[in-house]
């Protein structure tokens, strides 16, 4: 197994500027002009591998990627300098994928995934970032109802696949994370003029570092996103309802009594652009249903508004203000959850990018610059400011489980600020290189709950991925 890791990362490196990834989009770290980014002879070359005729129709593609990320991280765990509490490590994630066609009618893919993580310190409990060789993805599609421009309208996909929605905010392939994010599903989309409808249910793919992922898991999912296009100055607007349950879970609710979970969300959505260099990104969302006994009301609401200049044909500067809130719990013994369940959201993109901070329990008022200072190059700065919306619940890290909590709100609702610096260099399409820092200013809340310790937290990462 580790020659065949060690064989995979060396055809990885040596032809880094091959074809597109073909399993999903690299969100923000992707150098979107792909137009702006040199062509060479080994991403040409890479033709040879893609869409390779079989006979009768079909064709065959091969593709693959490597994220190779060295990170730092200090006072993380505990946010006391006083301990030892320093941790380096390497993160190396690689992924093989094959492809059958016969034109649009039907699809057969199949990605394999092999993630660890280096010289990180032993811990209790699993490390959540690692996943020995085993299948991410592996589906089959059919497309029916071909359109005037020979398109099928009707597509069926059956297996383990990622399901990306809206901009993320429930449901994501949290790509930042080394294992990624995939789900085993039945999903139907159909194109009528003007819309995009897209049905899905299964289950959550429960990652397992020693043995083969299980193909079914107690959380359930189903849902409908319908989207609109085709509106004018290319605004998007779209809405989603969507299930979690969970029938063998046994949760303790505020009065005591343990039963499942069952939720259901319903969510809006709209972005576009106004006058010209003027953009905004709105997003939200209300949940209803039981944990255990309790009733749950929750909620949550995303809005981002942002100026571009532009300052040549490459160069520009986007300046965005951000304001975010999602419902804490009001009162732990009234029977009644109030906290937002925030499904399978992106861990990375919104809040803390150090994942300190979760879309539960949240105030989050930022500002956000990112600017293409470079040709091929661009640099992202945030700074969050964090509050909680009940000082009597939680503060959540990015994975969902509390960090601090003061039950009687002594600890205020002051929870920090991080500040975020990332810059991205793309040599090609398919060839990337990435580094930042992370900072997170612990608040009031942290110096009155749990160890009382309040340090900073701090990042250093530096990254390369590579695709053909």
């Amino acid at each position: 197994m580790a020659l065949a890791r060690m064989h995979l990362l060396l055809l990885l490196c040596a032809f880094p500027p091959l074809a597109a990834r073909a399993s999903s989009d690299w969100g923000d770290w992707s150098y979107k002009q792909k137009n702006e980014l040199p062509d060479t002879p080994l991403s040409r070359a890479a033709k040879a591998v893609k869409d390779r005729p079989i006979g009768g129709g079909w064709t065959f593609s091969l593709g693959g990627s490597a994220q190779e990320r060295a990170q730092k991280l200090d006072n993380r765990r505990d946010f006391n300098r006083d301990a030892n509490d320093e941790d380096f490590s390497l993160l190396a994630r690689e992924r093989l994928n094959a492809e059958f066609k016969q034109g649009t009618l039907f699809r057969a893919f199949l990605e394999v995934q092999d993630a660890h993580e280096f010289w990180r310190d032993r811990l209790p409990g699993t490390n959540p970032n690692e996943n020995a060789l085993d299948i991410y993805q592996g589906f089959v599609e059919i497309g029916l109802l071909n359109d005037i421009v020979d398109k099928p309208s009707l597509l069926f996909k059956l297996g383990r696949q990622e399901l990306v929605l809206g901009h993320r905010h429930l449901f994501s392939e949290n790509d930042w994370l080394n294992l990624g994010q995939s789900f085993d599903l039945g999903r139907v989309t159909w194109k009528p003029d003007g819309f995009d409808i897209d049905a899905f249910a299964g289950w959550p793919v429960v990652q397992d570092h020693r043995n083969l992922d299980d193909f079914t898991s107690h959380d359930r999912i189903a849902g409908v996103n319908v989207k609109a296009l085709g509106i004018p100055k290319g605004h998007t607007v779209e809405g989603l309802i969507a299930y979690k349950g969970n029938d063998k879970i046994n949760f303790r609710g505020e009065r005591g009594i343990k039963d499942g979970i069952q939720l259901w969300t319903l969510s809006g959505r709209a972005d576009g652009r106004f006058f010209k260099h003027w953009d905004y990104d709105l997003d939200a969302a209300f949940q209803t249903g039981e944990r255990g006994t309790d009733n749950v009301t929750a909620w949550s609401g995303f809005a981002q508004v942002g100026y571009t200049f532009k300052m040549g044909w490459w160069r520009t500067l986007r300046i965005a203000a951000q304001y975010s809130r999602s419902s804490g719990d009001k009162d732990p013994h009234d029977g009644i959850s109030q906290t937002f369940d925030t499904l399978f959201a992106d861990q990375f993109r919104f809040h803390s990018k150090i994942l300190a901070a979760s879309d539960k329990n949240l105030e989050d008022m930022a500002a956000r610059l990112t600017a293409k200072v470079w040709k091929g190059g661009s640099v992202e700065i945030d700074y969050h400011v964090f509050k909680l919306d009940h000082a009597t619940d939680a503060f959540y890290q990015a994975n969902g489980a509390a960090l601090r909590r003061n039950t009687q709100g002594r600890g205020g609702r002051e929870a920090g600020r991080e500040f975020d610096f990332q810059a991205t260099h793309a040599f090609n399409e398919n060839l990337s290189i990435s580094g930042g820092v992370f900072l997170f200013d612990p608040g009031r809340l942290f110096a009155r709950s749990g160890t009382r310790t309040d340090d900073n937290a701090t990042s250093f990462f530096f990254m390369v991925r590579t695709s053909f």
